[in-house]
C-alpha cells in the first residue's frame, strides 16, 4: 500500500500495512498467490451478506479521503471504512428494494451509489455516500434516498461519469438491450431512451468517447457485451441509437463482460461458457477498436488453468480479473497490440481447485488510490489485497522549504525491461536524475531545484517507458509551500524614532499575520544583528523587553512562523535612545494610578496632544485616546475586562492590571 509524507526537513507521517499477511513461497496463509498479499476477509456474517456476495465497487470521501468497499450481497449492499484496511469498520447495508437475490451490481457516481439487482421488480436503488463519513453507531440499516423505477429486474449497470448517464443491461425493457438513464441530479434519475437493435445485452462499457477514432469524438458509445458477440453501438442520441458493427469470434461460449485500455484503442472480453463447453483454460479475448466501424479481432490468451472468467477491469497498464475459481488474475497488457498479455501476479480465493464451476471471486476492485485492491469471493465474503507488482513507496509529498525529495520505486515483477523512467506535471524548474530499470529491484531517484518552483498542488506522473512506446504510469503529487507565513509589517518603535533615556521598559509591536503560529523576535545593536540583545519567540503580535538600554542607536526586526516554517525577516526599525532634561524627565515617565484599579485611572507623564493606547496581552487595543494640553488624562476602563493590559504612547509603556 502507497504511503503519504509530509516533509519540513524530516518525514513528519507515513503508514504502511506491517500486520498483513505476506505472499511468501507461493502462499498468503491458506491462500495460493504470487506478487498480492493478503490484508484482511471479512466472512458473509461480518457484512451481514445473507447467502452470497457478487459485485463491488469503491468510493473515496471528496471530504474525508477514506476509503469504502461497496459490497453486493445477496441482502443488499454492505458497506464498509476501509481507510484502516487491517481493521475494516462494518458501517451497515442498504437492504434489496424487493427480495434477495444471487445477483446485484453496485457503482458509485457523484458520490451515490447505484444498485440494481435481478430481484424482481428491484428497478435502480439510489443512495447518498457522504453520509458514511458520519456513522455513529455502527452497523445501522441505510434507506435509499431515491429510486427509479423504469425498469424491474436487471443483470447489470455501467455509467460514464462523463456525462452522468447511466445504462441498465439485461432488464426486461428495449429487449434486454441498454436502458439509457439520466443520473446527472441523482436524486431525479430520468429516462433517455434505449437499443433493442441487437437483443440482448449482458454487460457492456458507456463512455464519452476521446479515444483513437476521429469520426467518434465527444459521441455516446456502447461498446456491448451480447452473449454471442460484442457489438458497438451509437447512443449519442439515446432514442435513436445506432448499431455500428458487431463481432463474433471463433468458439464463442457466452461474451460475457469487457473494459477498455487506458488509452481506449483495445476493449479485452471474458468469455463465461468457452471453458465449460469446449473444454479449453480460461481464455481473454483482445480486441483492436482503432476503428469503432470495424471491430478488429486480435486473438485470445489462454491460461493454464481451467477456471470460468467472469469480471476483468485495467489500470494503467494492468488487466485485474476474477476468474471465479482461480482467484483475482493479473496480466501485464502493455504488448496487447501484439495480441500479448503476460501473467504478472495473482492471489486465489478459491485455493480447493480451479474447476470450471460457478463459485469463487466474483468481481474485484482496482481503482483506490491505496492501491488496495477489493475482491468478492461469493460463499466466503469479500477480501482487501495488497498488490506488490509496481508501485511507489511514497505518493504524496507536501513540502515547506525543501529542494529534493527522493523517489524509492519497488518494480517486483516480471515486466517489458528495459524501462526508461521520464515525468509529466512536474513543477517547473524541477531537475528529476535519470534512471533506466533493466529487471526488479528497489530504485531510488531524486528530484531537485523544487525552491525555485511557484507553490501549489502539482499532479505528477512517473512514466517508465518501454522500448516499443508504452508505458506504465506512477501518479504522486507534490504540493510546494512557500516557505513561510509573509513578513510582519513593524508599527513601535517606530523606524527613526527617538526614545528617552528615563525609560525602564519598551513595547514593541507589529501587525497580526493571519497564518501566523508565533513570531521570532530580535533586538540588536546592530544593523546587521551580528550583536543580538534579545531573541525571542512569542505567539503575541507584541513584545515587552523589561531592561533599560543605555543611550545609543538600536535595531529590530521579526519574522512570522506557521506550520511550514519561518518566512522572511521583516523591514528593519531603529530606534534611539536620547538623553532628556529635567523638565523632560518630570513629565516623561508614565504612571497610572490607582493601579490596580476597577473604574477610573489616573494617566500622568502623558506628552500634549500625544495618542494613547490600552492594549492586551496580544496587542490588540482595547481603548484609545489623546492627551490634553496638559501632561494627564482620566480615562474609564470599566468596560475592560479583567486581566493585564499596558498603557502605551509612541513608544513608551507600562503596565495596567484591571481587576
Amino acid at each position: 500500500m502507497k504511503k503519504i509524507v509530509l516533509l519540513s526537513a524530516v518525514v513528519l507521517y507515513s503508514f504502511a500495512l506491517d500486520g498483513q499477511t505476506p505472499c511468501v513461497n507461493g502462499f498468503a496463509g491458506e491462500y495460493p498467490c504470487e506478487l498480492v498479499d493478503l490484508v484482511t476477509v471479512m466472512s458473509l456474517t461480518d457484512i451481514e451478506a445473507g447467502q452470497n456476495t457478487n459485485d463491488i465497487w469503491g468510493w473515496v470521501s471528496p471530504v474525508t479521503g477514506n476509503e469504502y468497499a461497496l459490497v453486493g450481497t445477496a441482502n443488499g449492499t454492505s458497506f464498509v471504512d476501509i481507510t484502516n484496511p487491517l481493521n475494516p469498520v462494518y458501517l451497515g447495508y442498504l437492504p434489496t428494494h424487493t427480495t434477495p437475490s444471487l445477483w446485484r451490481d453496485v457503482e458509485a457516481y457523484n458520490n451515490y451509489v447505484f444498485v440494481g439487482s435481478e430481484a424482481g421488480g428491484h428497478g435502480l436503488q439510489i443512495m447518498n455516500l457522504l453520509q458514511l463519513d458520519n456513522v455513529a453507531n455502527p452497523p445501522v440499516v441505510f434507506e435509499e434516498d431515491a429510486w427509479y423505477g423504469g425498469f424491474g429486474n436487471s443483470h447489470t449497470i455501467n455509467i460514464d461519469p462523463a456525462s452522468g448517464i447511466l445504462m441498465a443491461l439485461g432488464s426486461g425493457t428495449f429487449n434486454g438491450g441498454p436502458h439509457i438513464v439520466d443520473v446527472q441530479d441523482p436524486l431525479n434519475p430520468t429516462l433517455l431512451g434505449g437499443f433493442d437493435a441487437d437483443g440482448y445485452t449482458h454487460d457492456g462499457f458507456l463512455l464519452t468517447y476521446n479515444g483513437p477514432d476521429a469520426d467518434k469524438q465527444g459521441k455516446l458509445i456502447a461498446v456491448l457485451c451480447n452473449e454471442d458477440a460484442l457489438t458497438v453501438a451509437d447512443c449519442t442520441d439515446p432514442q435513436d441509437c445506432i448499431l455500428i458493427d458487431t463481432y463474433t469470434y471463433p468458439e464463442t461460449g457466452y461474451v460475457h463482460q469487457g473494459w477498455f485500455t487506458k488509452d481506449l484503442r483495445y476493449f479485452l472480453v471474458n468469455d463465461e461458457l468457452d471453458e465449460m463447453n469446449f473444454g479449453n483454460g480460461t481464455r481473454t479475448h483482445m480486441f483492436d477498436l482503432l476503428d469503432l466501424d470495424n471491430i478488429g479481432y486480435l486473438g485470445f490468451h489462454e491460461s493454464d488453468n481451467s477456471s470460468i472468467d467472469h469480471n476483468l477491469y485495467i489500470q494503467d497498464q494492468f488487466v485485474y480479473q476474477s476468474n471465479y475459481r482461480s482467484g483475482v488474475r493479473v496480466f501485464d497488457a502493455s504488448r496487447i497490440g501484439e495480441a500479448e498479455v503476460h501473467p504478472v501476479a495473482f492471489f486465489d480465493l478459491f485455493p480447493d481447485n480451479d474447476n470450471p464451476l460457478f463459485s469463487g471471486t466474483w468481481s474485484n476492485y482496482p481503482y483506490l488510490p491505496s492501491g488496495l485492491n477489493l475482491a468478492t469471493s461469493m460463499y466466503t465474503g469479500f477480501f482487501i489485497l495488497d498488490p506488490n507488482i509496481l508501485e511507489l513507496t511514497d505518493n504524496r509529498f507536501s513540502l515547506c522549504g525543501v529542494n529534493e525529495i527522493g523517489l524509492e520505486i519497488n518494480v517486483l515483477a516480471n515486466l517489458q525491461y528495459p524501462l526508461t523512467v521520464n515525468f509529466t506535471g512536474l513543477p517547473d524548474g524541477a531537475q528529476p536524475g535519470a534512471l533506466v530499470i533493466n529487471e526488479p529491484g528497489t530504485y531510488q531517484l531524486m528530484i531537485g531545484n523544487l525552491n525555485a518552483s511557484d507553490p501549489g498542488l502539482y499532479e505528477c506522473v512517473m512514466q517508465l517507458e518501454t522500448t516499443f512506446g508504452e508505458a506504465y504510469e506512477l501518479p504522486f503529487d507534490i504540493e510546494l509551500s512557500s516557505g513561510g507565513a509573509l513578513s510582519p509589517v513593524l508599527a513601535q518603535p517606530s523606524d527613526g524614532a527617538q526614545l528617552g533615556s528615563n525609560l525602564t521598559s519598551y513595547l514593541f509591536t507589529w501587525d497580526n499575520q493571519p497564518d501566523a503560529v508565533s513570531y521570532q523576535f530580535q533586538l540588536a545593536a546592530d544593523a546587521s544583528f551580528s550583536s543580538i540583545i534579545e531573541q525571542q519567540n512569542t505567539t503575541a503580535s507584541s513584545f515587552q523587553y523589561p531592561t533599560m538600554l543605555p543611550e545609543g542607536v538600536y535595531y529590530w526586526r521579526v519574522a512570522a512562523v506557521n506550520s511550514c516554517g519561518s518566512g522572511p525577516w521583516s523591514a528593519v526599525n531603529d530606534f534611539s535612545i536620547i538623553p532628556v532634561g529635567v523638565g523632560e524627565l518630570a513629565f516623561s515617565a508614565l504612571s497610572i494610578s490607582p493601579n490596580p484599579a476597577t473604574e477610573l485611572i489616573m494617566i500622568k507623564g502623558l506628552i500634549p496632544g500625544e495618542r494613547y493606547d490600552i492594549v492586551d496581552m496580544t496587542g490588540r487595543t482595547c481603548a484609545m485616546g489623546f492627551a490634553p494640553h496638559g501632561y494627564s488624562a482620566i480615562l474609564d476602563i470599566r468596560a475592560l475586562s479583567p486581566g493585564i493590559y499596558f498603557l502605551r504612547t509612541g513608544a513608551t509603556s507600562t503596565k495596567l492590571i484591571k481587576k
